[in-house]
């Protein structure tokens, strides 16, 4: 048995932990959700049915994502008249479980709108106002309905954040004022306070005296 071929006997367990750990920390762990991503573009190439699969029958209202366009203004349009959209955008997962809809208003979100996992648990939630997020966004556990985080807007502006730990127990709560996070404080599992934040706000500029 040659010299070299021992040195690889021994040493491919190495190699082995080594290559484990690399891909491991690739994985990116986040404790909130970016709540200003599109969840249609994360899915878009997925979600739209191939020419091989026939979607399941549409709704009067309901029309799916190849049939549309959005606008520089980011309103979504028709592309068989080129008018505003007015119904329920939709999409299906391959084994026929719709994946979303979001509802329209003359090209704008407007209403609810609702994202599944590809077993039918429902996994976000969001509400929306002349297209703004306004009201409340709940993100659920996978499989599960118990709330992950809730998001709350105003015309577009966060003003409060909720997370929850898998039992229920909160886990943490952001307040904002002005689009600009106010306080933080977190919880254990355990619901024991790990974290409070308090930030001040910022002074206004004093008004200037007319002159006589």
């Amino acid at each position: 048995m040659s010299l070299s071929y021992l040195k690889f006997f021994y040493l491919r367990p190495i190699f082995s932990l080594v290559s484990l750990l690399v891909l491991t920390s690739g994985c990116e762990v986040l404790p909130l959700s970016n709540p200003n991503r599109d969840l249609i573009e994360k899915s878009a190439k997925t979600s739209t049915p191939s020419s091989n699969l026939t979607p399941p029958p549409l709704g009067k209202q309901e029309l799916l994502e190849t049939a549309t366009y959005t606008n520089s203004d980011g309103e979504l349009y028709s592309i068989k008249n080129n008018n505003p959209v007015t119904g329920t955008l939709v999409s299906f997962y391959p084994n026929g479980n719709k994946q979303y809809e979001i509802n329209y208003i003359e090209g704008l979100r407007e209403g609810s709108a609702q994202w599944w996992s590809e077993s039918g648990q429902l996994k976000h939630l969001r509400n929306y106002h002349k297209g703004q997020l306004s009201g409340s966004w709940v993100e659920y556990y996978a499989e599960s309905e118990k709330k992950r985080q809730e998001h709350v807007y105003d015309n577009g502006i966060e003003i409060m954040r909720h997370g929850w730990w898998p039992d229920g127990t909160k886990r943490f709560e952001v307040i904002f004022l002005n689009g600009q996070e106010k306080s933080r404080q977190s919880w254990n599992a355990l619901g024991i306070p790990t974290q409070q934040k308090n930030i001040p706000p910022t002074a206004l500029p004093s008004p200037t005296k007319k002159k006589p």
